[in-house]
């Protein structure tokens, strides 16, 4: 695709979208904070379950293996 069509293409769909009211919003808002919530937490349980069976096992040291 080339650029004067890329253009096209994000003017049409700005001329259909529309602003979302405040209740819409943070609906949203809320949403997209529990997904970096439940994200989140998923995270720190891995790596609190990992660094339970392998103390040793710290981010660092696994960019440093990754990396040598």
């Amino acid at each position: 695709m080339n650029l004067p069509d890329t253009i096209k293409e994000i003017i049409r769909t700005l001329k259909y979208s529309k602003k979302s009211d405040t209740e819409q919003f943070s609906l949203y808002l809320k949403l997209v904070f529990l997904g970096i919530a439940v994200v989140g937490g998923i995270a720190f349980v891995i790596h609190l379950v990992a660094s339970l069976i392998m103390p040793g096992l710290t981010a660092q040291a696994i960019l440093y293996r990754l990396m040598s």
